[in-house]
């Protein structure tokens, strides 16, 4: 590798860790493309704990209230009734199954990251993710608004004012204006991921984000280890299929991603130190160019996705995992027959 290509790749790194269109796919079909050799597992490693950096860079306050909660959690009774603390007990949950699959799977799947027509055809799962997460999650949408639209026919003008009144969300003492719910919210921006959603649709019952939807999306994350899965794809689309918002189910990922990429950064960190440390300067040099344009592009990538989910759904992104594998299979053709 030379300092160009560290560039480019810690540039993609950056901007596909947080977009739900694959970062290790990204990493085994852009050297394809432009005939580079594949870049060693530990650089691929470094410029991911880049973009971790910029994950706790831009959430470091809300990363600090729930490690607080879950240590005071371990003392006392009335900090485990936070939202703060249930959160990072989701996160620890949802993490279990990327860890178990990371270290049973790992030399299974390592091949597949010097194959293009695999993280080509895995995209297309992506994508089918994607699209299945933003169906669901839709239609659930759908079916709170349309209870909300009978609520107000019913009640009224008057009753329906009154009632957003006192259900407005107190951003600076992170609580509801009125004292109607008995659930305890602590100060924590993450208290919106485990607020319930009543949808009265004969189909779908009430829904809340729990212990099995954080399961589930753990379960997303862990699928995601096969190159060209989308981690935050599959998290996010996994949290999407069981109702949780679109914004919501973006910041679980966020956060899930925290200790999952520490604990792969420290493990091969260590499997390939010899190699780090013992080489020759430009290998170091690579890997602090690598970091630093994919912390600087990720958290542009992380705010600008924050901003898009709000009023954009994620299916162009699908349509994008569609298109680069369609290119990815013509490409080989043409490379191998023409």
């Amino acid at each position: 590798m030379n300092i160009i290509q560290s560039i480019v790749l810690g540039i993609i790194q950056g901007v596909t860790e947080f977009f739900p269109i694959s970062s290790s796919g990204h990493l085994v079909i852009i050297p394809y493309f432009f005939n580079w050799d594949y870049p060693p597992l530990y650089f691929t490693v470094t410029v991911h704990f880049a973009t971790l950096a910029a994950v706790v860079t831009i959430f470091r306050r809300e990363i600090y209230r729930i490690i607080r909660a879950v240590i005071l959690g371990i003392f006392k009774r009335s900090e485990r009734a936070t939202s703060s603390f249930k959160l990072g007990i989701f996160l620890i949950a949802a993490s279990i199954p990327a860890a178990a699959a990371g270290y049973f799977l790992n030399e299974y799947v390592d091949n597949l990251f010097s194959s293009p027509l695999a993280a080509a055809a895995f995209l297309l799962v992506t994508a089918l993710f994607l699209w299945l997460g933003e169906r669901r999650g839709s239609r659930i949408e759908g079916g709170t608004v349309n209870n909300r639209e009978r609520r107000d026919r019913r009640d009224g003008p008057g009753r329906r004012d009154r009632w957003e009144r006192l259900n407005r969300w107190d951003n600076r003492d992170h609580r509801f204006l009125h004292r109607m719910r008995k659930e305890v919210m602590d100060s924590g921006s993450g208290s919106e991921l485990i607020r319930e959603t009543e949808v009265e649709d004969s189909s779908i019952k009430k829904i809340r984000f729990n212990f099995f939807i954080a399961l589930m999306a753990g379960i997303g994350q862990a699928i995601a280890i096969l190159p060209g899965i989308s981690r935050s794809g599959s998290t996010i689309s996994f949290a999407r299929f069981f109702g949780i918002k679109r914004s919501e189910a973006v910041r679980f990922s966020f956060l899930l991603s925290i200790p999952v990429i520490f604990g792969s950064f420290v493990f091969e960190i260590y499997r390939s130190s010899e190699i780090i440390f013992n080489g020759s300067l430009q290998i170091v040099g690579n890997l602090l160019v690598g970091f630093f344009f994919a912390f600087i592009t990720g958290m542009l990538a992380i705010k600008f996705l924050v901003y898009l989910v709000k009023r954009k759904n994620l299916n162009i992104f699908a349509v994008y995992c569609v298109a680069l594998s369609a290119v990815t299979f013509v490409f080989y053709i043409i490379k191998r027959f023409i």
